[in-house]
C-alpha cells in the first residue's frame, strides 16, 4: 500500500517544477494571455506526465530497491515530515487554498503581495516543502530513491523560484525588490 502512495507522489511531483517554471516564464514574458499558448502548455504538460508515467511504470522496481532500516533515520524522517506538514499548514493559512493553486498567476487580478505569516521568513516556503516531503518519506520508509528525489526537487524548485521571481518583479516592481532584499528565499538562503 505504501508503495502505491509513493508511486503516486513521485508521479505527481517530478514534472511539477518544470511546468510551474514554464508558466512563470510565459507570464513574465507576457505570452500567457494568448489562448494558443495555454493550450500548447496544457498539451505539453499532459504529454510529459504521460511519458513520465510510462517510464515510471516500466522501471518502478528501481524506486523500491535497496530499502534500508535505521531507527535514527526513521525518527529524522518523521521530524522532517512534521516540518513539511507545518510549512504546508502555514503556507495555506497565509495564502488560502484558492491562491495556492495559482489563481493569482492565471488571472490578471491586482492581488496583494503576501509578506506576512510564513512569508515573513521565506519567499518560497512551498519550494522547500516539496523536497522535505520526499526526504522525509525516503528516510522514514527507507527508500534511497526518494532521498535522491529530494535533491532533484531542491535543485529544480530553485530554478523554478528564479523564474517565478522574474515574474513577481515584473508584477510587483519595487515592492517585491524590497521584500526580496529583506527576506531569504528558502528560510536560510
Amino acid at each position: 500500500m505504501i508503495e502505491l502512495f509513493i508511486l503516486i507522489f513521485v508521479f505527481l511531483i517530478v514534472p511539477m517544477p518544470w511546468g510551474i517554471s514554464l508558466i512563470h516564464f510565459l507570464i513574465w514574458k507576457k505570452y500567457w494571455g494568448v489562448r494558443i499558448v495555454k493550450f500548447i502548455v496544457l498539451i505539453l504538460a499532459l504529454s510529459v506526465w504521460l511519458l513520465f508515467l510510462f517510464l515510471m511504470l516500466q522501471n518502478y522496481q528501481i524506486i523500491f530497491q535497496n530499502k534500508f532500516e535505521n531507527l535514527f533515520l526513521k525518527f529524522l524522517g518523521l521530524l522532517i515530515l512534521i516540518v513539511a506538514l507545518l510549512i504546508e499548514y502555514f503556507t495555506t493559512k497565509a495564502l488560502s487554498t484558492k491562491r495556492i493553486f495559482g489563481s493569482s498567476e492565471f488571472s490578471n487580478s491586482n492581488d496583494l503581495l503576501i509578506t506576512f505569516g510564513i512569508y515573513k521568513y521565506a519567499r518560497h516556503p512551498r519550494y522547500i516543502e516539496h523536497p522535505f516531503w520526499a526526504l522525509g518519506f525516503g528516510l522514514f520508509f527507507g527508500f534511497p530513491f526518494l532521498i535522491w528525489l529530494s535533491l532533484y526537487l531542491l535543485i529544480s524548485f530553485s530554478i523554478t523560484a528564479f523564474m517565478e521571481e522574474k515574474e513577481l518583479i515584473n508584477r510587483y516592481g519595487d515592492k517585491y525588490l524590497e521584500y526580496k532584499k529583506n527576506t531569504s528565499a528558502f528560510f536560510i538562503v
